[in-house]
């Protein structure tokens, strides 16, 4: 067919039925009758085939073809070359197409994994046959992929669900966690507060707080103390174990001399030796470098590693030494205490730093302890970044080594020499008390009311010790142990006591202050008492059984000057009472020269904190007072007479300017300069207070037969700069302004104008009600170094009752005189100045206005100027 192009649908009718007719005839030649079932034979056969041939032939030859021939004639059937080309290329064309699409398609799924995409389909040809099974697996695709994110959400449910279960078992198990550190804690406070009972007192006891005790009793008290203090200090081993297993642990490392500590380490174990025939030997040379690390931490190591030297070796040697090791990576110091003690089975040394593991088990009945040393001592290596380990032979020994970083060189510079640091959780050797001790406190006539106050003379010199503390035993160890050094004692059992003692006039030097409290615990205390008191003017020391380090700073933090755990050492504690105090004295004698006040308002803590050309700007009073005539009253008084009395008066004077909030910026002989940075009614009130002494103190010199003392006092209210002037070897403190000159002005105005108190305009509006106190305007003058005039006024408070009320009585009329001398009325104004003069002829004020007045009525137009004073008239 290809051959003759046989394609169209005439020539294909004539081709295919003779093909068909070939394919007849052949099965009636060549078949098999039986299979035909036609029941005829094989000539029969040929002949019905034959007869069916015929008859297509007739109508395909005989009707069909001539039909489509005279069709084909007039309307062709058959296609054009070229139209066959552009169809057959067409074909061609949407083949490669439709494979086209598709890999698009395909490219798409692979680049998005968007599993809903799908092919278009033809299904009459070959590669929509493709598409048709692409798309299929498509479906299965998308199908198991819903699948298995629906499994997978499904998963991430259970998985967040158990993960929630998870975290509220790790939440549960970090509240245990917490609560058994609390119960740790309580346990602590509550075993620490008896204890500091029992140890204290058998101390005093053994100090003869009681009178001179036997021997023998003297041993047993030794023996409860000993015995205390060693309950205490496996208190602080399973303390220190909870806070290392946290990670809760703070170092302070610091460039630290080796041999310089093992010294005092040694030293302090001497007495676990006791009698046994053991040495103790500093083997660390001078020449190794220093280490980095914390110095009481590595006290505490080291003390463990002895302390458990000695436990396990009756006699020989026991040494420390150190090396440089160049194995590490970094350069590191090994050290190592060996001793020539018992030795460690080797099935043990993979167990000796684990928590309550020993050696061996009759140690602690042996020695006492909790098996924590050693693990603990691991724990607190570590935390340097260091390396523990031991090497054991029994019956030879046993060395522990461990490492320490070396010091970097920034730190070589400031290396620090150990010393005694604070006392370390040694477990002593001597065998528990096994005697019961009953000790009725509730009955015992020893035990002092809480709130009972030493009653102290105003003469006594002794220092003020006020104890704080809501445990009556601890009370009476803290008066047992102050009683020895003859202090004056209050006792305090809260917080509300502390206030109520000091309010009754008890004014301590120290307090011991206990922490946990009913209603007010001894932070809440510390702060109120800093809001009045600073830490140099009363000294706080905390005494508490809460060790860890939030407590210490907390309690530094509220303004605590130290801080001790219970129990107390009785010797450190004294040690430290007796520093604090010494240091309280120090700053109380430098406040006689640098007052606390002004170091508030240059906003410093202490003296040594000040430099040179410290200042600030403030507004406040200012007052001068000066005794007048003092250069002829002196004349009259030998040198030692003079400071006797300028001494005894400024005695009577300086309480006025303390009570009334202010202070004493300076003594220039017998001179007052003193500050106010509150409100101007301090400094009135001040001055107020100050003539009314002044007039007790003539009447007790008149009745010894001396003379009396008069003095003026002037007040300005305005800025001032406070600071330090000087050079670098010698400093003072002083206030420079203008407020500050123009108050010495107005006091030297007291002598022109006779009376004892003037104060400045700006001083009065500054008083909250000037209606409170008596006084009048008694001129407006130019002083030295103003141009404008200043108005001054007279306060007489002070005055005797008549004197005050016929000023009083004449203010208006004394006034409105004044008004008219400055308006140059001179004839009303002298009428007005007479009047007062008939009520009070003494008035040197309205004399002077007078005499002025008249002068000026006589001389008009001339000046009369008195001495440094000039009327704004003129």
């Amino acid at each position: 067919l290809e051959r003759y192009r046989v394609d169209d649908a005439v020539d294909a009718i004539a081709v295919h039925g003779g093909s068909g007719a070939w394919g007849t005839l052949a099965v009636a030649l060549f078949g098999q009758s039986s299979l035909l079932g036609t029941g005829l034979s094989p000539i029969s056969q040929l002949l019905v085939q034959f007869l069916g041939i015929g008859v297509c032939f007739f109508w395909a030859f005989g009707v069909s073809y001539w039909l489509l021939r005279g069709i084909n004639r007039w309307f062709p059937l058959r296609v054009s070359a070229e139209a066959e080309d552009i169809g057959l290329n067409y074909a061609e064309h949407k083949a490669k197409t439709d494979a086209y699409e598709l890999l698009k398609i395909m490219d798409e799924h692979a680049r998005t994994k968007d599993l809903s995409l799908r092919v278009p389909v033809d299904h009459f040809t070959e590669v929509g046959h493709i598409a048709t099974r692409y798309n299929q697996v498509m479906n299965s695709l998308e199908d198991y992929a819903k699948r298995l994110e629906t499994f997978n959400t499904q998963l991430e449910a259970r998985v967040q669900s158990r993960t929630m279960e998870l975290a509220q078992a790790n939440a549960n198990l970090q509240q245990l966690d917490r609560l058994k550190d609390e119960f740790l804690a309580n346990t602590s406070h509550e075993l620490r507060t008896p204890l500091n009972g029992i140890i204290g007192i058998a101390e005093s006891l053994i100090d003869g707080i009681t009178g001179k005790l036997s021997q023998a009793t003297r041993e047993n008290l030794s023996l409860i103390v000993v015995s205390g203090r060693r309950l205490s200090n496996l208190i602080n081993d399973i303390l220190d174990f909870s806070t290392l297993r946290q990670h809760a642990i703070t170092l302070q490392p610091k460039s630290i001399a080796l041999r310089e500590l093992a010294d005092i380490v040694l030293a302090l174990s001497e007495g676990l030796v006791r009698h046994r025939p053991l040495q103790l030997v500093n083997g660390i040379t001078n020449d190794l470098p220093p280490v980095q690390a914390d110095e009481n931490r590595l006290q505490q190591i080291l003390h463990n590693l002895i302390g458990n030297a000695v436990k396990f070796t009756e006699s020989g040697t026991i040494t420390i030494s150190a090396a440089v090791s160049e194995a590490a990576p970094e350069k590191k110091m090994v050290i190592t205490v060996a001793d020539t003690g018992m030795g460690i089975p080797a099935e043990k040394l993979t167990r000796i730093f684990e928590s309550f593991e020993q050696a061996d088990g009759s140690i602690s009945r042996q020695y006492g302890g909790t098996g924590l040393g050693l693990a603990i001592t691991r724990q607190l290596v570590e935390s340097h970044d260091g390396n523990i380990w031991v090497e054991s032979s029994v019956g030879v020994g046993s060395q522990f080594h461990f490492t320490l970083p070396l010091a970097t060189s920034t730190d070589v510079a400031a290396i620090d020499t150990p010393v005694l640091s604070e006392p370390f959780h040694l477990s002593t050797l001597e065998p528990l008390a096994t005697d019961p001790i009953n000790l009725d406190l509730a009955n015992s006539d020893h035990v002092l009311s809480p709130t009972a106050v030493t009653e102290v003379d105003e003469a006594d010199q002794r220092f003020k010790i006020l104890i704080v503390d809501d445990e009556p035993v601890n009370l009476r160890v803290l008066q047992n142990h102050l009683a020895l050094e003859n202090y004056a004692i209050a006792q305090a059992t809260s917080g509300k006591d502390v206030f109520q003692i000091i309010e009754r006039g008890f004014q301590p030097d120290l307090i011991l202050l206990d922490v946990m409290m009913p209603h007010m615990t001894g932070y809440e205390v510390t702060r109120r008492l800093r809001e009045k008191f600073s830490p140099n003017e009363l000294p706080i020391l905390m005494l508490t059984a809460k060790n860890q380090v939030t407590d210490l700073i907390e309690g530094l933090e509220t303004g605590a000057n130290d801080y001790l755990a219970k129990p107390v050492a009785k010797n450190e504690l004294l040690a430290r009472i007796k520093t604090h105090l010494r240091v309280s004295q120090l700053s109380v004698a430098y406040s006689r020269f640098v007052p606390h006040e002004f170091l508030q308002l240059l906003e410093k803590d202490s003296i040594l904190d000040v430099n040179l050309g410290d200042q600030t700007q403030q507004e406040m009073s200012v007052l001068f007072a000066d005794i007048r005539n003092f250069t002829a009253l002196s004349e009259q008084m030998t040198p030692a007479e003079n400071f006797r009395f300028i001494n005894d008066y400024l005695s009577h004077m300086e309480p006025a300017i303390v009570e009334n909030g202010g202070f004493i910026d300076k003594y220039i002989g017998d001179a007052i300069m003193a500050l106010f940075p509150g409100d101007a009614d301090n400094a009135l009130q001040a001055a107020i207070t100050m003539l009314r002494n002044l007039d007790a103190y003539n009447r007790d010199r008149i009745a010894k037969g001396y003379f009396s003392v008069y003095n003026g006092i002037g007040i300005n209210f305005g800025p001032m700069m406070l600071g330090t002037v000087g050079g670098p070897s010698h400093m003072d403190s002083t206030v420079i302004s203008d407020t500050v000159n123009l108050a010495a002005r107005i006091e030297e105005l007291t002598k022109q104008y006779e009376v004892p108190l003037l104060i400045s305009r700006d001083t009065l509006i500054r008083l909250q009600n000037p209606d409170n106190y008596a006084y009048r305007l008694v001129d407006r003058v130019k002083v030295r170094g103003r141009t404008e005039p200043v108005s001054i006024f007279e306060v007489f408070n002070a005055d005797p009752d008549a004197l005050r009320n016929k000023k009083l009585q004449l203010k208006t009329v004394f006034e409105t005189a004044l008004a008219r001398l400055n308006l140059k009325e001179y004839g009303a104004a002298l009428q007005g100045f007479e009047t007062c003069l008939e009520e009070i002829p003494e008035d040197v004020v309205s004399i002077r206005h007078r005499d002025f007045c008249r002068q000026q009525l006589r001389e008009l137009g001339k000046s009369a100027p008195w001495k440094d004073i000039q009327r704004r008239s003129d």
